[in-house]
């Protein structure tokens, strides 16, 4: 019985990894393409190494993010406090480093181990106590960026240490040190999805969790694995964002979560789970950058942004329900 049970999730899992996320694949790469078109025509500054060595820095903090988001929506599940985490994390490597008393890089593993912990913070409620990962995220999110205010009273932290700064604003030749970071990142994260049990658990757990756990898949400690994992890499992209601001800043990554939301719901991951990519949510974190940068050199206003930023999101969500089917349920 659990055999039969678990080939429902098999299949949803072969369908995930071919015909749908090729789709994704290639209409997501078709935005890419249309957009650095269009902003090369539009802008004459635009189509050079050192705007898109800036998509790159930019797309570091998004993109490291929406990386481990995307393993959370592929197992049908949300985390949209990733911003605040961000906050906190730089918070507390500020305080560690402006202390004195200990090197730079211990700030920065502790500002990663706070992220860890945030992480653990969500899978614990959400998996021990089953609360709404939706509802569970937000009062996270909205606790997490109380205490990144309350750290320093609402102050800015500046980090003077220059090793610290090489994390964010280094190179490693033409190459910025953030960016070859999160192209690490994506490796290591596109090797598990596909050649490993773990990463094969997450697409079977999104696609049936009822399949998975009677055919003998922890689905509970899986998902609690998955939230830490995702607060640590909301932990390294803290750490980056701090280094490159040169400063620790309660109010930092206001909209990170949903822009890494959007990017990894435009890749293929959507809301339903047991789709996408990392390879997809890659495309769509450079998507959301070279949208941003291009608005930028535009002089569109950052109010403008905004609005279109959200109609990308909007329309991402609104095409994940069609393929999904979900705009054919009945209420």
């Amino acid at each position: 019985m659990a055999q039969n049970s678990n080939t429902p999730a098999r299949s949803r899992l072969r369908r995930a990894l071919t015909t749908g996320d090729a789709s994704s694949l290639i209409t997501v790469s078709t935005a890419l393409v249309v957009l650095l078109t269009f902003f090369s025509l539009a802008s004459p500054y635009f189509f050079k190494p050192t705007v898109f060595l800036n998509i790159g820095m930019y797309a570091a903090i998004v993109g490291t993010l929406a990386c481990s988001m995307t393993f959370i929506n592929v197992s049908g599940n949300i985390d949209i406090s990733g911003g605040s985490q961000i906050a906190v994390v730089g918070m507390i490597a500020a305080v560690l480093i402006r202390s004195g008393d200990v090197p730079w890089w211990v700030g920065m593993i502790g500002g990663i181990l706070t992220g860890s912990m945030c992480g653990m913070l969500n899978g614990f409620f959400i998996t021990v106590f089953k609360l709404n990962a939706f509802i569970t995220t937000i009062a996270s999110m909205q606790m997490l960026r109380g205490i990144a205010y309350l750290i320093s009273n609402g102050q800015t932290l500046v980090i003077s240490d220059q090793h610290f700064k090489f994390i964010g604003r280094g190179y490693l030749g033409p190459i910025p040190f953030t960016l070859v970071v999160l192209i690490v990142f994506y490796i290591i994260f596109y090797f598990v999805s596909r050649y490993t049990v773990f990463g094969r658990t997450i697409y079977m757990i999104g696609g049936n969790p009822q399949a998975s756990f009677l055919s003998g898949i922890k689905v509970q400690r899986t998902k609690f694995i998955l939230y830490v994992i995702n607060g640590t890499m909301a932990g390294f992209a803290g750490v980056m964002l701090a280094s490159q601001s040169g400063a620790g800043l309660p109010m930092a990554a206001p909209n990170a979560n949903m822009q890494a939301l959007s990017a990894v719901i435009l890749g293929g991951a959507g809301l339903s789970g047991g789709r996408g990519t990392i390879g997809g949510t890659f495309i769509g974190v450079m998507v959301l950058c070279t949208l941003n940068t291009g608005m930028t050199m535009l002089s569109i206003s950052s109010f403008w942004q905004d609005v279109i930023v959200g109609l990308v999101l909007l329309i991402s969500v609104s095409i994940d329900a069609i393929k999904s089917g979900g705009l054919k349920r009945k209420i």
